[in-house]
């Protein structure tokens, strides 16, 4: 079937998609994960992470897979797969966004302006800004309230002491999409109707930022790879053309313009960049 290259968002790594990997594999794809330059055991410097180098370390894990993947961004994410695609978008064969920050078509766009703007979100109580060290930090008490909230006691306390710290740069920088860039793969955004992190008002105007060929809804929290790993994984199945086994429920609207156990394949490194 299909080749998956799994983007986590800020705060986390890869090991978010723990429950999502062996639902994909299941169904007969290839799962890859990339935990991004940074972040858990990859520890740098804030100055030292940008979009750029996020962008390069998924176009280098990509290009180990040796066929044209779909790629997944959750969240940050989004801007991250953006960055690649723009990159060299011929590495992938199609973008999904998993209620992800998006760049504007051919506009200069900020991460931090997207989220400033707003209103509805709950994300800022629960970040503690480090200014002399440019990272940002997730207080633990309120993490699981904001991230986690439909899901299992047990996962969201693992997942919370799993959150790292996040540098500030990758926020502020401008990105964009061009249609010769990561515009010209086939795009899906996924919505999760219960997010407290980007709310479901600032998720359909992102929807307009690009041309997607689909808007797909989850009703669940900011993470569904925790609390609906299955039906996540049934959508991502269906998206890259298999026969899903449940209806996927859709939103309404077109928008405009390494082996674990044994199921799935090694985790990507993260590739040396300039």
């Amino acid at each position: 079937m299909a080749a998956f290259l799994l983007i986590h968002g800020a705060w986390h790594d890869e090991r978010c998609w723990e429950l999502l990997v062996p639902e994909l594999a299941a169904r007969g794809h290839a799962v890859h994960t990339l935990t991004l330059p940074g972040h858990w055991n990859r520890v740098l410097p804030s100055y030292q992470i940008s979009l750029r180098r996020y962008g390069h370390a998924i176009c280098a894990a990509a290009g180990q897979i040796g066929e044209p993947v779909t790629l997944v961004g959750h969240s940050m994410g989004g801007m991250a797969i953006s960055r690649a695609a723009e990159m060299q978008p011929k590495l992938f064969d199609q973008l999904v966004y998993l209620t992800a920050y998006l760049p504007r078509l051919n506009r200069w766009t900020r991460m931090r302006s997207l989220a400033l703007s707003d209103e509805n979100t709950r994300l800022w109580p629960a970040v503690q800004t480090d200014w002399l060290r440019f990272r940002a930090h997730i207080r633990t008490e309120l993490a699981s309230d904001v991230f986690y909230h439909d899901c299992p006691k047990d996962l969201a306390d693992q997942a919370v002491e799993r959150l790292c710290s996040q540098s500030g740069l990758p926020i502020v920088e401008f990105a964009r999409i061009t249609g010769e860039g990561a515009a010209s793969r086939p795009m899906t955004y996924i919505e999760c109707l219960q997010d407290r992190v980007i709310s479901p008002e600032l998720q359909k105007q992102m929807q307009d930022h690009a041309p997607f060929k689909e808007v797909l809804t989850l009703d669940s929290s900011h993470s569904p790879f925790l609390s609906q790993p299955t039906a996540l994984a049934e959508m991502l199945h269906g998206i890259v053309g298999g026969r899903v086994s449940k209806q996927r429920t859709s939103g309404a609207r077109h928008a405009k313009l390494a082996e674990r156990k044994g199921v799935s394949p090694p985790h990507l490194a993260e590739a040396k960049v300039g």
